[in-house]
């Protein structure tokens, strides 16, 4: 078996189960590898500044400390405080060289419950995000080329969570996915994942707009607006019959043009709930257009 094979995800342990226990979060389901991060304002995936502080000062110590002993007291002491420091250094180096086939760090998967994520963190806690919690979603999905070829495909999902003390904060599960090429186990799930995302997306705004919309009210994606007579743009609102061109193109953007020449867009990801706004959007005006590559 090759070495990417046996990469794997580690069963919850106590505090990704206490986290979602107090969160109400219901059953483990299952893992998924996918990077998770969250805002300054959380506690985050941040790696520990000590250990390459450590390695520095061990390797500094290696080469100080036997040059001050050979010159105090002779090569009798200089030599086994060579060997000494040189020996944790190179046994540290061998263990990071070597580090773990087996296993992944915590900011490389997500515990998936029947209610919400579990995002594990690096100093042993781990955070719960409820669905029920999650007031925005912002989509960012990316392919890259190179030389015309192309490479991969850069996912990220950053889901706004209100009902925290201390305001709204973000965490972000994303990834990244060759996906023209045949799919290995080590590689990331994050297009599994993110198709939940988007399915607990549609399911916690899709019903509530409809609703507000079919009750001849309004619904705000960040700047722009929707309603049954048009849609509302930083420019003034326009209606539909006026609307001569509604797109999202292959490059993420999206793009209204109305009579008269005016012309508004943005990307997809700086709309929240876009595959709800995109919904509503062909709802509305069936002669939307979508340009995927």
């Amino acid at each position: 078996m090759r070495e990417f094979d046996r990469v794997t995800v580690p069963p919850p342990g106590e505090a990704a189960t206490d986290a979602a226990r107090e969160a109400g979060l219901g059953v483990y389901l299952r893992a998924f590898r996918a990077r998770h991060g969250e805002d300054s304002a959380g506690a985050g995936d941040r790696r520990p500044a000590l250990a390459p502080l450590a390695v520095l000062l061990l390797a500094a110590a290696s080469l100080v400390l036997p040059a001050i002993a050979t010159r105090l007291v002779g090569t009798g002491l200089g030599i086994p405080l060579l060997l000494l420091p040189f020996g944790v250094f190179g046994r540290l180096l061998w263990h990071s060289l070597r580090a773990p086939a087996t296993a992944l760090r915590p900011g490389e998967y997500v515990y998936l419950y029947e209610r919400g994520l579990v995002c594990p963190h690096a100093d042993g806690g781990a955070r719960a995000v409820p669905w029920g919690s999650v007031t925005a979603m912002h989509q960012d999905v990316t392919r890259t080329y190179v030389n015309g070829g192309y490479t991969g495909t850069h996912y990220a999902y950053r889901l706004l969570v209100g009902g925290l003390a201390g305001g709204p904060r973000e965490v972000t599960v994303g990834g990244f996915l060759n996906e023209e090429a045949v799919p290995r186990p080590a590689d990331s799930q994050i297009r599994e994942l993110a198709q939940i995302v988007l399915d607990e997306t549609v399911r916690r705004a899709l019903a509530p707009a409809v609703a507000a919309l079919e009750a001849g009210g309004r619904v705000a994606f960040g700047e722009v607006a929707l309603d049954g007579r048009g849609i509302g743009l930083p420019s003034g609102t326009a209606p539909w019959e006026r609307v001569r061109h509604c797109e999202w193109r292959g490059d993420g953007l999206v793009v209204v043009r109305t009579a008269g020449a005016g012309r508004w867009a943005r990307e997809s990801k700086h709309i929240p709930d876009f595959p709800v706004f995109w919904a509503l959007v062909k709802e509305l005006f069936p002669e939307a257009r979508e340009y995927r590559r």
